[in-house]
């Protein structure tokens, strides 16, 4: 990455590193580290590189969500080493399943430590690739409503090639760089980046349950994080927190309806001890109408996951109130946040930091939310113990709260049999009659 020169003329040397996207994806060389921040991925130079498979060799791609260009495919391994972070999307998880991509474990917790401190162990980052706004009249362009690790990663990237977007939204925080931190800069027209709320009156009677006991564990005055997922979502726009008064945020991300509390004055930041009066996360908006809201306001920060996602930071909100979801947990208070047995649904993203860092909190709390059941109540989603291979995201060391629609246990503090108590307690009722004989068996004499 070039340095930071502020004495350049920044409309001569915006104009002097525009180039095509042929130009930017053949700086791309055999061997390379390419690293794409989660919601960065830029069209236009990832469609030219993917025509450059016959040249390239061994190009490791990263990202949270890798678009098919066409090679998920094994005879395409030779050129593409494809690792994918997040196997949300379906064509992601299809290939991941197929071992087509590898599986890169992103925690968000000094994700950079290796090649910060492991000399030849750490391997750097040869091509960023991120999209940006035009330049304003001092030659900055804003990484928009998804800082995540694109503006410190530029600080890393032995290049930073940007594909240019008129659609980014200009937010406030650290999401800002200067066209003398850019190698590359690609014109493109990558539309803005947001989707319609869901309509809350389609969410069923189970996450109306959940949203109504996670009410009764929110308090006036906590700095919330809310994580990705479709029950974590419908429990803020069924409003679990529409009750309580001057909350805070500061998270990972945003999911529906998080914005729309802080338009309404739910989420003031008036008791945030890190970042007052403020709303901080390094991705920041749902709906056009989200975007709309956070651009040019102050109130809206975005800053790198490397501030928002370390548990030390978030531990120094004494009220942390957390809330993520999970797809299965068993009697002794592990959970597994996006795998079942070994076959990942998704990622673990921050959830890990940010129930670290509510464990950590004086006052914190770290909830976890999960249907009961899953499969029409036939499958039971608490379970005695896992099998083996199933991956733990969260141990029982640090279990706390887990919510279901059925109420609230309380994991804190208690032992594995007083543990199993509270999740047979908050269980599907047609499984507890087996839970309860298969706790029996496993912890009692």
């Amino acid at each position: 990455m070039a340095k930071l020169d502020l004495t350049v003329d920044p409309k001569a040397e915006y104009e002097r590193k525009l180039t095509s996207a042929e130009q930017a994806a053949g700086l791309v060389e055999s061997g390379d580290l390419v690293w794409i921040p989660s919601s960065h991925t830029p069209p236009a130079i990832l469609a030219v590189l993917a025509t450059r498979e016959a040249e390239l060799r061994d190009v490791c791609i990263r990202s949270v969500i890798i678009p098919n260009m066409g090679w998920f495919r094994e005879d395409a391994a030779e050129s593409w080493n494809l690792q994918v972070q997040y196997a949300l999307a379906p064509d992601n998880r299809e290939a991941l399943a197929n071992r087509l991509v590898d599986f890169h474990p992103l925690h968000m917790i000094n994700q950079h430590k290796a090649r910060d401190t492991r000399g030849e162990h750490g391997r750097p980052i040869d091509d960023l690739l991120i999209v940006v706004s035009p330049p304003n009249e001092q030659g900055y362009v804003c990484v928009g409503n998804a800082a995540w690790d694109a503006v410190s990663s530029a600080a890393r990237a032995k290049r930073v090639i940007a594909e240019q977007s008129a659609g980014v939204c200009l937010t406030r925080g650290d999401s800002w760089l200067h066209v003398s931190q850019l190698d590359a800069i690609v014109p493109g027209d990558r539309g803005r980046m947001g989707s319609p709320d869901p309509d809350p009156a389609n969410f069923p009677e189970l996450d109306r349950d959940i949203a109504a006991n996670l009410k009764t564990v929110v308090r006036d005055g906590a700095t919330i994080q809310v994580g990705l997922g479709k029950h974590t979502t419908a429990a803020t726009m069924l409003g679990a927190f529409d009750d309580a008064n001057d909350l805070g945020y500061f998270g990972e991300l945003t999911v529906p309806g998080t914005v729309e509390r802080a338009r309404r004055g739910i989420i003031t930041g008036k008791h945030s001890e890190v970042h007052p009066n403020r709303f901080v996360a390094c991705h920041i908006g749902n709906s056009h109408e989200d975007l709309d809201t956070i651009e040019h306001n102050p109130f809206y920060q975005l800053r790198s996951y490397e501030h928002t996602n370390d548990p030390k930071v978030i531990a120094r909100h004494d009220d942390m109130l957390t809330v993520n979801g999970a797809l299965t947990i068993d009697l002794s208070g592990q959970i597994g946040v996006y795998a079942l047995g070994p076959f990942i649904y998704s990622g673990l993203g921050g959830q890990l930091a940010f129930h670290m860092g509510a464990f950590l909190s004086k006052r914190g709390r770290a909830v976890t939310i999960i249907p009961s059941a899953a499969k029409g109540g036939k499958v039971s989603a608490i379970v005695p113990q896992f099998d083996a291979g199933q991956i733990v995201s969260i141990p029982r060391e640090l279990a706390d709260t887990v919510v279901t629609e059925h109420g609230v246990a309380q994991l804190l503090g208690k032992s594995v049999r007083e543990r199993a108590e509270e999740l047979i307690r908050v269980s599907h009722p047609d499984h507890r009659d087996f839970l309860r004989d298969e706790a029996k068996r496993l912890y009692w004499p």
